[in-house]
């Protein structure tokens, strides 16, 4: 009996550690990560936007997190003509009744420089819903470019 309930719980760490995707392990990754405020690795984005200047093929993952630290991760890629963003909720207890996965094509990234940030937005897209537009993630203005995790 004893062993059974040790198995049963060592499967269940298991399973809760393989569901988990922590801002740790995002770092070790190389995704950019947005805390919500200050956003890690943001120098991946910097490279991948360089890329998307170049009109050459780049993807980048941005792993967004809920104050509670519920991810939502972006897949984004470009093949040099559009995007595909692949959404990722199914790691998120909060997502309520988001799809736990959906994708969306873009024809464009636009940046906007605000007061106090810069926002970067898939514009043309094209996805089962009424918005063309989609917003992948702000950066503050006065954020230190390699701001460390």
């Amino acid at each position: 009996m004893q062993k059974k309930l040790f198995c049963q719980l060592f499967l269940s760490t298991c399973l809760l550690a393989a569901c988990s995707y922590d801002s740790e392990k995002a770092l070790q990754n190389g995704d950019v990560i947005n805390m919500h405020g200050p956003v890690y690795n943001a120098t991946v984005f910097e490279e991948f936007l360089k890329s998307v200047q170049a009109k050459s093929a780049a993807t980048v993952r941005i792993a967004n997190y809920t104050p509670n630290g519920n991810p939502t991760l972006y897949d984004v890629s470009f093949d040099g003509t559009v995007f595909e963003l692949k959404i990722d909720r199914s790691k998120n207890k909060e997502r309520r009744d988001s799809p736990a996965i959906e994708s969306v094509i873009c024809t464009d990234i636009v940046t906007e420089e605000g007061q106090q940030l810069f926002s970067y937005t898939l514009e043309g897209c094209e996805s089962g819903e009424d918005s063309d537009r989609f917003t992948l993630l702000n950066v503050l203005k006065d954020q230190d470019h390699d701001h460390n995790h």
